[in-house]
């Protein structure tokens, strides 16, 4: 997962039927599964300067699931200072001869863009929005925001579209 944006997955461990969930959509079968991976790969070059994939945690509560907590980290390719973040937690269920037949993709948060300004204290950076690498997690009001890999790329285009960000103030970008 780490070189997704790189190079393309192993298929070998997915059977042909497999299902990708996310809270919007549901694709079934190994070439629309290779296809969403090419996308991603192929909008992450066009759409931003830098693009990576963390995985924060691995764990298989049980014998026929492996869920992986992940954040994506972008810096879109726009005049302007601003790095975004996406996470979620991939849930991988496999048969019993250990192939994925179900990728689902839930618990995101996402907070594209945001101007970068400095934290007031370490105290701020620690208390506001703790993330964790549990199923369940809390984000700030702020951050609260349900999404799918279509809202992730609607709002890259709305932001790369909007133009509504105003001059350099005090050294920082704001949003207008």
């Amino acid at each position: 997962m780490p070189l997704l944006f790189t190079r393309d997955l192993n298929y070998d461990i997915y059977r042909d039927d497999i299902t990708f969930v996310d809270p919007l959509n549901t694709f079934t079968g190994i070439e629309n599964y290779k296809l969403i991976f090419w996308a991603l790969r192929f909008h992450g070059k066009i759409l931003f300067r830098e693009i990576s994939l963390d995985v924060l945690r691995v764990w298989q509560p049980s014998e026929n699931v492996i869920l992986i907590r992940w954040n994506l980290r972008a810096v879109p390719r726009v005049p302007w200072e601003a790095e975004g973040q996406f996470q979620g937690n991939s849930r991988y269920k496999l048969d019993r001869n250990g192939k994925i037949y179900e990728h689902k993709v839930d618990n995101l948060a996402f907070n594209f863009p945001r101007p970068l300004k400095p934290a007031a204290s370490v105290l701020d950076l620690v208390s506001a929005c703790p993330a964790s690498p549990n199923p369940t997690f809390l984000w700030c009001p702020a951050d609260m925001y349900s999404s799918s890999w279509v809202e992730f790329y609607q709002a890259v285009r709305e932001t790369l579209d909007q133009g509504g960000y105003s001059h350099l103030q005090d050294g920082l970008v704001t949003c207008s």
